[in-house]
């Protein structure tokens, strides 16, 4: 990891510790979600806000890079150089393309366009490109310019869609018709299906079916692993959520077993609802 990168996330720790203190004093009984939106690793700069980027940018698409010049490989950087990639288009999202574009990559940026991909988070192979119009071809535009975290898809897709990019918990007589519905309420970490996956993003698939591992039973019983599917959601512009093929996310789930097969009942994804917002009654 680049120290730019451990210095941004190194603050972001901090400025959530502060905020948990003075937010909530009193000891939280059940430790905090770890979203499946990988929030943990996601781009530096959160206050960079797609509904500003999206009416700014001349064409947003999602591509590949298939070569880049010059190649990079040594990743453990502070910044990197100005690169020139072909890019591989297989969505234009926004205004029109061919089937490949050339971009630029403007220096001293925290990561480097790569043409294979990466699990270091300091390099970048495929995503939603923002763009502005450069000469014949591309430049990326603002501070990430290439957005490939996982929540990325669905909150762009949200906003052309004229919507908010941020999507709005549940409220508490939803959480309570959830506490009606399910026989089982669980905080529990989570492993999606990878032979289920519904949506793929360049760092995480996501599925319809998983894996729960009980930490702490809310309300009836889990004492094992248990196998669920995702019910119904709702139709909304990049869908709502979905169970991340991984090790390491956790939330918070509403399982209706009344059918046999265990069924998770949330519309608001697992990691955003918080244990204490859960209105048990008594």
């Amino acid at each position: 990891m680049s120290a730019r990168r451990a210095h941004a996330v190194a603050v972001a720790v901090v400025s959530l510790v502060l905020t948990a203190c003075s937010a909530a004093p009193e000891e939280d009984p059940m430790p905090t979600p770890r979203s499946s939106s990988t929030a943990a690793v996601q781009d530096p700069n959160p206050s960079e806000r797609i509904s500003t980027l999206v009416p700014a940018a001349d064409l947003i698409v999602y591509g590949t890079v298939e070569s880049v010049g010059p190649e990079i490989t040594d990743l453990d950087q502070d910044a990197f150089p100005a690169q020139v990639a072909t890019v591989r288009v297989s969505e234009v999202m926004k205004g029109e393309a061919p089937e490949t574009i050339t971009v630029t990559k403007p220096e001293d940026t925290y990561y480097a366009l790569v043409g294979e991909a990466n699990d270091s988070y300091d390099a970048k192979h495929e995503g939603i490109f923002v763009l502005k119009a450069a000469g014949e071809g591309y430049e990326l535009f603002g501070y990430v310019g290439l957005h490939d975290d996982s929540g990325a898809q669905r909150a762009f897709a949200r906003v052309l869609a004229g919507q908010s990019e941020d999507i709005p918990g549940a409220s508490r007589a939803q959480l309570a018709e959830w506490v009606d519905e399910a026989e089982i309420i669980v905080f529990a970490s989570v492993k999606g299906d990878p032979d289920d996956v519904t949506l793929r993003t360049p760092r995480v698939g996501f599925s319809s079916s998983a894996t729960l591992t009980p930490i702490e039973v809310v309300k009836g019983e889990m004492p094992e692993p248990m196998k669920v599917v995702q019910g119904p959601q709702p139709e909304t512009p990049g869908g709502t959520w979905g169970f991340p093929v991984g090790d390491g996310q956790t939330g918070v789930f509403f399982i209706d077993t009344s059918s046999g097969t265990p069924t998770v009942i949330n519309t608001t994804e697992p990691s955003q609802i918080n244990r204490r917002q859960i209105p048990l009654g008594g």
